[in-house]
């Protein structure tokens, strides 16, 4: 059995925004004359992958982070409302 430290597996992970720069660099690097032609659709297929994958990615994090923010709106107007409630006038 192979031991990993800590260390090693955050090393080992990919996050989107990994992805978003790899996406960038494959495009400046083609703009800039770095692929030959035999190379562009082997090139444009992990192109087109990563461009697909993080559409999708990113669009479902923006939903779920909107979802949450308004959760958090919602209870903090009932929590201004439930104080009010609970005050009493003398």
């Amino acid at each position: 059995m192979v031991e990993v430290n800590p260390s090693q597996e955050l090393e080992s992970t990919i996050t989107l925004n990994d992805l978003v720069m790899c996406r960038n660099l494959i495009h400046i690097a083609s703009k800039r004359g770095a692929f030959s032609a035999e190379e562009f659709s082997e090139i444009g297929n992990v192109y087109n992958k990563i461009d697909t994958f993080l559409k999708k990615n990113i669009k479902q994090d923006t939903s779920d982070t909107s979802e949450t923010s308004k959760t958090s709106e919602t209870m903090n107007k009932e929590s201004l409302t439930d104080s009010s409630e609970n005050k009493m006038e003398i």
